[in-house]
């Protein structure tokens, strides 16, 4: 194992959370800082693909609510990431039935949450993936 993939594995990942509202966006980013992770919020998809492109950035996880506001939608923004990012895990969030059949399909093995978010089920999604 090389240092730079030692040093992966020891930090925490690092966190893109997509969500137009900022109450819920906030809380969350918050209890996820609070449990030691790295989080970097955006408030549409257009903003998470520069953040993404962002080379001083190390995102290892998008997590996006399926309505994010911008040029594609979440489900957009995971097709997106899935393409140029292939490392990066995304979990998506939906409140409706049908976008949470979507999302599951999208992600493949990867978690699916629901909202209102439940912090500690987010929590548990995030280390899966680790």
């Amino acid at each position: 194992m090389t240092s730079v993939e030692s040093t992966a594995r020891e930090r925490a990942p690092q966190l893109l959370f997509v969500d137009a509202d900022i109450v819920a966006r906030s809380v969350i980013a918050n209890y996820l800082r609070e449990c030691g992770y790295a989080v970097v919020e955006a408030t549409s998809t257009d903003e998470a693909k520069a953040l993404l492109a962002r080379s001083d950035l190390d995102i290892d996880i998008v997590f996006a609510d399926v309505d994010a506001p911008g040029e594609v939608d979440g489900f957009g923004l995971a097709r997106w990431t899935a393409e140029h990012f292939p490392r990066v895990r995304v979990i998506l969030s939906a409140t409706l039935q049908r976008e949470t059949k979507i999302a599951a399909d999208l992600c493949g093995e990867g978690p699916l949450l629901r909202k209102p978010y439940d912090q500690a089920a987010l929590l548990d999604q995030i280390r899966r993936l680790r």
